[in-house]
């Protein structure tokens, strides 16, 4: 840490001389570079790792899932615990359990950061324009959970000619996907329409998708300066998860799960997206934006193995607006952001007949509210300190207000409330146009949910002598960061030195999923801090050559560094998922790896190009390093690679005829294995998912 320190202090002191040698009668203005409403890809003075997929990219990957996308992006990993559910990883930071709980990664869809947990984005494939991924502490721009950093989606817009298309593929799994899409420019406006439907069988048991959706966004140029923007996107996706198995046996004799339980399953999700955005610009120098949004997830599903029908309604509303202006050397964003978001869950008993408790089916289980209001102010401002030199610094104060309200108990009701504020400040030092240096530190933070507050609430109303927290902190985190970026000859690359350091992780104190008759240990605290460090490399060379490649590099070390949790250490008497006395005994697993943070991880893919570019063939290899499966770091589990091959056949201007082969070499290994930390567990107690054996999608594509 010191020596990073050092480096850091190196780099500042080399941008401050060259400030005082520079001649600033020969500087230029500078603009503000970050928006979180309008996505801005201009990545030539950021002082961040990011990193951008456009729809180009996509539409040449043809993703299954968003997976596909993210492996192109060094520092990102995730698991894939469902069938179009993945835990987002960036830099080693995941909230380091499997199911429900906030993934410590911004989600943000069109400027909104959606409240969705375990990193589930639920959108359209089709309907993605972009992706771009901000590395390292994010909450500068997007508050609450942007711990490592934001996976920011933006969805289609109008083009600026008019166009349709018509895309239809078949595939494995009784795979179908059908999209119709048309861009339309009129003489003051222009629309963007498109409908879409996605359906498969999914290769483990009850592992289907059923996915229809229509969208839309029409934009309305009021004059030269200004225009108005409207969206709406309506979804109605069905799913199976596909179950996980319990043990290493069950994985080599069943790798479908068949018979297997799920948590949660069979979910039915409508969800419904409105956006009105208003932009106005008053000079060459300065512009506002203004948004009002609009997100409801209204889901249902099974969860608790099967004994609970869940319904959940996920309501979020917001505005934003956002000012920029250039002053000589300076250009300044402010930003505000108010978010007023809702839930409301009700779960009934699903069991045919009497549980061993007396509860029947139908019976009403659980009813709560939440409701949580975000006011926040935020800024960005650019310096163009020398010619070659310009240094940003970003800052957020956020006003968090919680209220959780039990409708059936209200003495689990809880309302607390969190003021905290992140920044980021660093340099981008142009060497030439095609050459820079750039370097930071950001900041994120995470609050703890309102069920973790109302359980230990609870907890100390039964018993006010337990050694439990009544207040949680929040969580932080610290990014360093530097790197190079830039063009040399045929090739474009960016890469980078960083760490994080993550402070007062917010966990169970009895560790993930294990659950003990000591009312202390099985609540919630700051139990923790940990470290990651390591290296990221992107290069890629000129798309438009006979032969062309992309290549993401990650090389990571993700370690507990100060980490203590009670350890179960002899058998429940009473058996499993039955009230536990057992044993447990506090354990300090300070120093150990954080589990499923895989040390390397390489993606390479490459284009070649005959028949006067008509022909595309794109193998990809992608490989995951060693990791281990639990905190206790007692069950090491290996890497693997996997090959993938795209190809595209453009038959003329109009036709395009495509194809994907997944896991070309029929590969079998593991997408996910947890092991909990009991100091009893052995590998026949992991939870796994075992990956999709080889499988084939072909399609066609008519543009017009």
């Amino acid at each position: 840490m010191l020596k990073l320190k050092k480096s850091f202090a190196l780099v500042s002191l080399l941008f401050g001389l060259n400030a005082i040698s520079s001649n600033i009668q020969e500087l230029e203005s500078v603009k503000v570079v970050s928006s979180t409403i309008n996505d801005d890809k201009k990545q030539s003075k950021n002082i961040s790792s990011v990193s951008v997929l456009t729809s180009e990219d996509i539409e040449k990957i043809n993703p299954r899932s968003v997976a596909d996308l993210l492996n192109k992006i060094p520092g990102v990993t995730y698991s894939s615990v469902s069938t179009d559910s993945i835990k987002v990883h960036i830099r080693g930071i995941d909230n380091q359990n499997y199911m429900g709980e906030k993934p410590g990664v911004a989600i943000v869809i069109d400027g909104v950061p959606v409240q969705e947990t375990s990193g589930k984005i639920n959108i359209d494939l089709d309907n993605i324009e972009s992706i771009k991924v901000i590395k390292g502490g994010a909450s500068y721009l997007y508050g609450n959970d942007a711990l490592a950093g934001a996976v920011v989606i933006t969805t289609k817009k109008p083009k600026a000619e008019s166009q349709s298309k018509i895309e239809g593929e078949l595939g494995s799994f009784s795979s179908k996907r059908l999209v119709m899409e048309t861009s339309q420019v009129f003489d003051n406006s222009n629309l963007q329409f498109q409908v879409n439907s996605r359906n498969s069988d999914g290769y483990w048991e009850d592992a289907f998708v059923r996915s229809k959706g229509v969208n839309g966004k029409y934009q309305y140029y009021i004059d030269d300066l200004s225009d108005i923007t409207f969206g709406l996107d309506y979804s109605e996706i069905k799913t199976g998860d596909g179950n996980t198995v319990h043990g290493i046996t069950q994985a080599r004799l069943n790798p479908k799960s068949i018979g297997e339980y799920s948590y949660s399953g069979y979910y039915n999700t409508n969800l419904t997206k409105a956006f009105t955005t208003y932009s106005k610009s008053f000079s060459d120098d300065s512009n506002l934006t203004l948004r009002l949004h609009s997100y409801k997830d209204d889901k249902d599903y099974v969860t608790g193995r099967n004994t609970k029908d869940k319904f959940e309604i996920w309501d979020q509303k917001g505005a934003k607006a956002e000012y920029s202006k250039i002053f000589g050397y300076f250009s300044i964003m402010l930003g505000i952001d108010f978010q007023k978001n809702n839930t409301d869950e009700t779960s009934y008993d699903k069991l045919d007949g009497k549980d061993p408790k007396g509860k029947k089916d139908g019976d009403l289980l659980e009813k709560y509210d939440t409701k949580e209001t975000v006011k926040a102010i935020y800024t960005e401002i650019n310096h163009q300190t020398t010619e070659k030199l310009t240094t940003t610094l970003n800052f957020r104060y956020d006003d968090i207000s919680h209220e959780y309200k039990d409708k059936l108990d209200s003495k689990n009701n809880v309302d607390p409330k969190y003021k905290t504020y992140s920044y980021r400040l660093g340099g981008n030092y142009s060497f030439n146009d095609n050459f820079s240096l750039y370097s930071g530190i950001s900041t994120g933070f995470r609050t703890p949910t309102v069920t973790q507050i109302s359980q230990n609430q609870t907890s100390l109303a039964q018993d006010p002598t337990l050694n439990i927290p009544s207040e949680i902190k929040e969580e932080k985190t610290y990014n360093y960061e530097i790197g190079l970026r830039g063009t040399d000859g045929f090739l474009t690359y960016d890469t980078s030195i960083f760490q994080i350091n993550r402070k007062d992780y917010i966990g169970r104190i009895a560790g993930n999923y294990i659950t003990s008759d000591d009312d202390e240990e099985s609540n919630y605290d700051n139990i923790g801090d940990m470290r990651s460090r390591g290296f990221e490399f992107a290069v890629s060379s000129d798309p438009s050559k006979p032969v062309s490649f992309n290549l993401a590099y990650t090389y990571l070390q993700s370690k507990f560094t100060d980490y203590t949790i009670s350890q179960q250490q002899t058998i429940d008497p009473d058996g499993p998922y039955k009230p536990k006395k057992a044993i447990y005994e506090r354990v300090d697993l300070s120093g150990n790896y954080v589990s499923r943070t895989p040390r390397h991880v390489v993606n390479l893919s490459l284009d070649f190009k005959a028949f006067n570019d008509k022909l595309v063939i794109s193998p990809e290899m992608d490989y995951k390093g060693s990791y281990y499966a639990d905190e206790a770091n007692q069950f090491k589990q290996g890497g693997f690679t996997v090959f993938n091959l795209n190809i595209l056949y453009k038959y003329n201007k109009s036709l395009e005829l495509f194809g994907r082969i997944d896991n070309v070499l029929d590969k079998n290994y593991f997408q996910f294995v947890n092991v909990n930390s009991s100091a009893l567990a052995t590998m026949e107690d992991a939870t796994i998912r075992v990956a999709a054996p080889r499988a084939y999608y072909a399609g066609l594509r008519y543009k017009f």
